[in-house]
């Protein structure tokens, strides 16, 4: 399944590279507030999705465990944007087939990934599906994950985006536990954008 999700998104970054870049994204900084959720992840990997949805298993958001977030954030094209997010957690971090501290710790994620865009950031809003790789660090344990999500950004006025995103964190080392990330940030350029074809004298 990972080794599909992988080919999928490779294929649609391949086409999507050669299209006009008009619309590309600036270099910019995002801000973002997380939750995340490990009590649902839990819940479909055991029950499945359409009994967590029928019983409302779902975590609710007092449940969830809150973080912040700072990322950067790149157009490769019109279609495309690279981000790059590092993301802080006070948390107890369920670490796999061990046994629990009961006190929160400081987990670190660091995530690369690629967001296909519906639309370009010529239009007020656009969704967009997230893959890519993502690293962790709680007290001495290191992990490695995938996240795959989606997302939608809204114009609140040039270069800016209000920006919301939901991912499933799928383990890839046995350290690293299922879980949910939902996070809501504004992402603003770096640099003001130069105008094309203005005099300079």
């Amino acid at each position: 399944m990972k080794k599909i999700l992988l080919s999928l998104f490779a294929t649609t970054l391949f086409v999507t590279a050669f299209s006009q870049d008009e619309y590309k994204k600036q270099p910019s900084l995002g801000i973002h507030f997380v939750l995340n959720d490990f009590k649902t992840a839990t819940d479909l990997r055991t029950v499945g999705l359409s009994n967590v949805i029928k019983t409302s298993q779902y975590s609710k958001t007092s449940g969830m465990i809150a973080g912040m977030a700072v990322s950067y954030i790149q157009g490769l094209s019109n279609s495309v944007d690279f981000a790059g997010t590092l993301t802080g957690s006070y948390l107890d971090y369920p670490v796999p087939n061990k046994i629990s501290g009961g006190k929160s710790q400081l987990l670190l994620e660091a995530v690369a990934t690629g967001n296909v865009k519906l639309l370009s950031d010529k239009y007020r809003v656009s969704p967009f599906l997230t893959l890519g790789v993502g690293a962790s660090k709680y007290g001495g344990y290191y992990s490695a994950f995938i996240p795959a999500g989606v997302g939608i950004q809204a114009k609140l006025f040039e270069g800016t985006f209000a920006v919301l995103n939901s991912q499933y964190r799928i383990p890839v080392t046995e350290n690293s536990a299922y879980h949910l990330y939902h996070s809501f940030g504004i992402v603003s350029p770096l640099n003001k954008k130069k105008e094309v074809g203005k005099c300079q004298h």
